[in-house]
C-alpha cells in the first residue's frame, strides 16, 4: 500500500487520527496536514469548491508562495500516522 509515513516529520504533531486530509510537500517532505473535516476527522464531508478554498485559507495555504516551488498538495486518507492513497491534487513545481 502506497503511504507516506508522518512520524518524526513536520506534521507529526498535526495528526488527529483516521481521516480524509491533504498533506502539503515541500522539497518532498511533509510540511503541513489539513484534515477535510477538522471537527471530526473520521467522518467524510464533500466539500464545495467554495468551502475547499476557505479550509486551505484557514489554514494559512499560501498558494502564491507555493507556485514556483517544488511542492505539491496530495489528497489521500490518514491512517496510523500514516497518510494513505496520496493522490496529486495540486502540483506547483517548476514549470519550464
Amino acid at each position: 500500500m502506497e503511504h507516506i509515513d508522518l512520524r518524526n516529520t513536520a506534521v507529526e504533531g498535526q495528526y488527529k487520527g483516521a481521516g480524509h486530509a491533504f498533506l502539503i510537500m515541500e522539497n518532498g517532505e511533509p510540511t503541513k496536514l489539513i484534515y477535510e473535516n477538522p471537527e471530526m476527522p473520521p467522518v467524510a464531508k464533500e466539500l464545495t469548491e467554495d468551502e475547499l478554498f476557505d479550509l486551505f485559507a484557514e489554514n494559512d495555504v499560501d498558494f502564491w508562495e507555493l507556485d514556483g516551488k517544488d511542492a505539491k498538495i496530495l489528497m489521500g486518507t490518514c491512517s496510523c500516522y500514516s497518510f494513505c492513497f496520496p493522490e496529486v491534487f495540486i502540483d506547483f513545481k517548476d514549470k519550464e
